[in-house]
């Protein structure tokens, strides 16, 4: 996305920050310090397969992808094809973590000295082996830890892990950095009204960063067909899933009201430096500022 609006940004947003520690990690298995990562998040559209992937590149490692439906059998022969000093990235393959023959042979590559992996089954082609010793590395990138599976938990304590999630302010101060500089013939002010917007109108949705640029897209064709942008981009925020309730957390507008209050207690006397206060604390507009003084004055 910042390749994409041409924004160069020299303070890290918090999810920013995330990502960086996360480029960390990766390295780690890259200089093989590490021989295995467990990168997880429910989140969709926090970067956690870009960042990946893009530190991969950096290293100068070409990691091997797996991607898709994978049988037990197709996943002996891939760790066996690629079983000397490769890095085998197991990107969103969620279902191997339910199913015993995968964890099997995932808890084999994963831990010994040497690592032995071994398969016995009368359906073993005669080019492969029933087993083999490996040198590779292993990154996983998975939606959400599996729960009360034994056998996928000790894979797990095999790998270093890493949680990679934010709140939906962290995703939208994320946004605000993407386009400081505008996208495409929109201006800096033309993306903060749809960030803003989307804050405003979001609730207790999950929000992430792929949310952007469709909805700035969604401006430009709006503008040039005379429509109201609101409700194209109200209607892609409708169709995002809700928070989960164990792990919401202070949403946009009860942090807005928040610094709202500082802002009153600081500058009692003064609407202009509570608008700048409140701005500078959260990025936003000073038009969504007034929207949210209104809505407390009618409180």
């Amino acid at each position: 996305m910042h390749e994409e609006t041409g924004t160069e940004t020299t303070a890290l947003s918090a999810l920013e920050q995330r990502q960086q520690l996360l480029s960390h990690h990766v390295r780690m298995v890259a200089r093989k310090l590490s021989h295995a990562l467990f990168v997880f998040g429910a989140q969709g559209g926090l970067g956690k397969s870009r960042t990946v992937l893009k530190t991969l590149e950096a290293e100068g490692v070409e990691p091997v992808l797996i991607n898709s439906h994978i049988t037990p059998l197709a996943l002996y022969s891939t760790l066996y094809q690629y079983k000397e000093d490769f890095v085998i990235f197991a990107d969103d393959v969620d279902s191997i973590f339910g199913s015993m023959a995968h964890l099997g042979l995932l808890r084999s590559a994963l831990w010994g000295t040497p690592r032995v992996v071994t398969y016995g089954s009368s359906q073993l082609p005669s080019e492969l082996p029933p087993r083999f010793e490996t040198t590779s590395r292993f990154i996983f990138a998975a939606n959400v830890i599996p729960k009360k599976n034994d056998a996928f938990k000790a894979v797990l304590s095999r790998c270093d892990i890493f949680e990679l999630s934010a709140t939906n302010e962290e995703v939208l101060e994320l946004m605000r950095c993407i386009s400081a500089k505008g996208f495409r013939d929109l201006t800096p002010d033309d993306c903060q009204m749809v960030i803003d917007y989307i804050g405003e109108n979001s609730d207790d949705r999950q929000i992430s960063v792929r949310l952007l640029a469709p909805s700035l897209r969604k401006l430009q064709y709006a503008r040039a067909e005379g429509l109201d942008w609101r409700m194209l981009v109200k209607s892609q925020l409708q169709t995002l899933g809700r928070k989960p309730l164990a792990t919401r957390r202070l949403d946009t507008k009860s942090n807005d009201r928040r610094i709202l209050e500082e802002a009153l207690a600081r500058h009692p006397e003064s609407t202009q430096e509570q608008q700048s206060y409140w701005c500078s604390k959260t990025g936003k507009s000073r038009a969504s500022f007034y929207r949210t003084l209104s809505r407390h004055n009618d409180d």
